[in-house]
């Protein structure tokens, strides 16, 4: 339908991408046109994390287990755009946000642990999850996300290490050693990547741009590529889980 849209419509149409008309608003008597995250570089810092994993193997699909508002899948598109991929999550919501997001990419409403998937996949990704799964059921979910897989399917997985508080909407944090437990069960091999350094240098620094920007936020492209670029040399990765805030879960069948 777009092809007959004459040059200015095209324009507006691209701009729909985003939608920017949500941005500014007035709340308790406050306006405001700017929306600001101050977790975002840590959350593309996950996404690369993940990226990085998956950037060596060959595969032809992939199943992203609870994808919510479907960010990492146009990532992924865009690294690797010939990979058949599909996002599945219980949240309705959260499908018709990625559907919204991402028009040519493919989500889908589901819980994996009441409905099996119609196919097997090479890859599964399951980032940022595990944690808001009631713990009596973190077992029944990691054997169902094994079952999205083929054979020798392979599943990349991240989730807060229990060096971060549990924050209120997360039922617990994890190790290596409360992964095993879970992921040993359904996987021949386990290997663990901690990431998300912890620094009180880089924390400084984060302040100093505006930290959760209630006072105020630094726009300069100078400032906040630097930051990116010293995050991803020397704070995405940890040396150890000692000093990680997240840890990736690598796990080949």
């Amino acid at each position: 339908m777009t092809d007959d849209f004459d040059e200015e419509q095209q324009i507006q149409e691209q701009q729909y991408e985003y939608p920017y008309h949500y941005l500014p608003r007035v709340e308790d008597g406050n306006y405001s046109q700017t929306q600001y995250w101050s977790w975002g570089i840590h959350y593309l810092g996950g996404m690369r994390v993940v990226l990085d994993q998956l950037s060596d193997w060959t595969f032809d699909s992939l199943v992203d287990v609870g994808c919510g508002d479907g960010r990492f899948l146009r990532e992924l598109h865009v690294a690797q755009p010939d990979v058949d991929s599909l996002g599945v999550d219980y949240s309705e919501r959260s499908i018709a946000m990625a559907n919204g997001m991402n028009p040519h990419l493919t989500y889908e409403a589901r819980n994996i642990l009441e409905e099996d998937l119609d196919r097997a996949f090479d890859v599964a990704t399951c980032i940022e999850v595990l944690e808001h799964i009631p713990p009596e059921d973190c077992a029944a979910f990691v054997e169902a996300i094994a079952g999205t897989l083929a054979d020798d399917g392979k599943l990349v997985l991240t989730v807060p290490h229990v060096n971060k508080s549990v924050s209120e909407k997360h039922y617990q944090h994890f190790d290596s050693d409360k992964l095993v437990d879970l992921l040993d069960p359904q996987f021949d091999r386990v290997e663990f990547v901690p990431f998300d350094r912890q620094s009180k240098v880089f924390t400084a620094l984060e302040l100093a741009v505006g930290g959760r920007g209630n006072q105020f936020v630094v726009n300069s492209p100078l400032v906040l590529n630097r930051l990116w670029g010293l995050y991803e040399r020397r704070y995405m990765y940890a040396d150890s889980e000692a000093n990680c805030r997240r840890i990736a879960a690598v796990c080949e069948r």
